[in-house]
């Protein structure tokens, strides 16, 4: 996989080319280094606190027991330190898909370089170097390394293969993606306001793409989209129903949705406007 990205600027979303590994191309809205700073910043000091409030209750509960060993207590200190800055940030982002405290108040996620869910492996590798990069050297070599890179990544990035997205980022336009006939009457009474605007980016992009996908790649994309969007549509849909007609037709009905407001929008803006320049008493000019 090889990115073939440009740098617009670190103030606001990236603009980023990907040339996934079966040619497809994605535009990808990579995070600011800005961004991703401040992100690093609150993530950074929640762990802190956290290791050091656990430290101090682990120090208080040997010495309440009049157990003290020197080796016991930086084995207790190696134990702590993997697990609150290694372990514990892992499983957040792998259960968030990417997410943490500090990506969630700046709308960012991480994700592989091919626009799919991180896994334990891209989890760990990026925790592993996030001691170095972040705690060891105060940012410095995160910083340095983001400056450099196209999509502001760093070295914990690199090595997992994986990248931080916008997700607050504009919608692109879904060309020629509609409801497929047959879930029709049930996307209808569907209630699919609760998806996040991240993920809509993602299932747009999928979408408009699939038909350049290896079919495996293809398949293995939609239902991993569709598990994630399970959790925000109600009812669920059709039993059997394929997980590209599902995308499609959450896709096809919001936009729709969003076509009916605007008209809706345009037609009160047309009634307040006749009505204030309408002369009273049924007067005409």
């Amino acid at each position: 996989m090889r990115g073939t990205g440009r740098r617009v600027c670190h103030d606001g979303p990236v603009s980023t080319s990907i040339v996934t590994g079966e040619a497809v191309v994605l535009d990808i809205r990579a995070a600011s280094l800005a961004a991703r700073a401040v992100s690093c910043a609150i993530d950074a000091i929640v762990y802190v606190t956290g290791y050091v409030g656990i430290f101090i209750a682990a120090a208080w509960a040997l010495y309440r027991l009049n157990f003290i060993d020197i080796l016991l207590a930086r084995a207790a200190l190696i134990l702590l330190t993997v697990l609150t800055l290694v372990l514990v940030p892992c499983t957040i982002e792998v259960l968030t898909r990417g997410r943490s405290l500090g990506k969630l108040v700046c709308g960012l996620r991480i994700v592989r370089e091919d626009g799919g869910a991180i896994a334990f492996r891209h989890a760990f590798l990026r925790a592993l170097l996030w001691q170095f990069e972040v705690l060891a050297t105060g940012g410095g070599v995160a910083a340095f390394v983001g400056l450099l890179s196209p999509q502001s990544k760093r070295l914990g990035d690199y090595l997992a293969g994986t990248l931080a997205v916008n997700e607050r980022a504009a919608i692109p336009r879904p060309a020629s993606i509609g409801v497929p006939r047959h879930l029709v009457p049930w996307i209808s009474r569907a209630d699919v306001s609760a998806l996040p605007s991240g993920l809509h980016y993602r299932i747009v992009q999928f979408l408009t793409t699939a038909s350049q996908r290896a079919p495996e790649s293809r398949l293995e994309r939609a239902i991993e989209l569709a598990e994630e969007v399970n959790p925000y549509v109600a009812p669920a849909p059709p039993e059997g129903t394929h997980p590209e007609d599902f995308l499609a037709a959450i896709v096809g009905h919001l936009r729709w949705e969003h076509s009916r407001r605007i008209a809706r929008a345009a037609r009160t803006t047309a009634q307040f406007r006749s009505r204030v320049g309408a002369l009273p008493h049924g007067l005409r000019l």
